[in-house]
């Protein structure tokens, strides 16, 4: 497994460079029965409680998730993970497209369950929760999100043993990529040469710019590179 919380996806720097200038759109949470925020139950407990659950899946150009995965901060967050993956299996999404044309994205998203009393909440944000962007645009606005291709810092990078790194890129209101960076984040360290194949993928990925009230704006991408 080739990140924290599933495969991570890059595009290849062989991508047209006229797509480097096209019109590019997000995907977003969809609405109706199949959306996920609609499709995600409550698990049952007892007292009040409230828990925030980080994920991340694939979604296709058909608006599907695939290889959804969240992390757990504590063992207790284990009973909230279930019904994300549940609902997930079956949620649909309003695609990325660049162009008119449906691209697969990778999605980070965050869940949280609310309890009190008899009254249950579950609230679901398009974003990781990075909280300069949270400070800036709010809880609820959509992140940068990167397109899906070839990944070939998974063929410079172990394959065995643990690691996780950060990646920490400003992503402009146009999808540019800058100012990339790596940080530790356990395990062993990668080596050099596979620290350079993830941010040389990375600055060669297509972007789709973080979303605040429907406009593109700049702002702080992050993502867990490991295995």
């Amino acid at each position: 497994m080739k990140n924290l919380l599933l495969p991570l996806v890059l595009i290849a720097a062989a991508l047209a460079p006229a797509e480097g200038r096209a019109e590019r759109s997000a995907a977003v949470l969809g609405s109706g029965e199949d959306a996920l925020q609609e499709r995600i139950e409550f698990p049952e407990l007892k007292g009040d409680t409230t828990a925030t659950i980080r994920c991340a899946a694939r979604i296709g150009s058909n608006g599907k998730m695939k290889d959804n995965g969240c992390a757990a901060v504590s063992p207790a967050d284990q009973v909230f993970i279930e019904p994300i993956n549940k609902a997930a299996r079956k949620a649909r999404l309003t695609p990325a497209q660049v162009d008119g044309r449906e691209k697969e994205i990778y999605f980070q998203y965050r869940v949280e369950f609310i309890k009190k009393g008899d009254e249950t909440t579950v609230n679901v944000y398009p974003n990781p929760g990075v909280q300069e962007n949270v400070d800036a645009y709010g809880a609820d606005h959509v992140a940068a999100q990167r397109a899906i291709g070839k990944e070939e810092w998974q063929d410079v990078c172990p394959e065995l043993a643990e690691y996780l790194v950060w990646l920490k890129a400003h992503v402009a209101e146009d999808g540019t990529p800058s100012n990339l960076s790596l940080t530790h984040g356990g395990g062993i360290r990668p080596t050099p040469r596979c620290q350079e194949a993830i941010l040389g993928s990375a600055e060669s990925s297509l972007f789709f710019p973080a979303l605040a009230n429907g406009e593109p704006v700049p702002s702080t991408y992050v993502e867990p590179y490991g295995n």
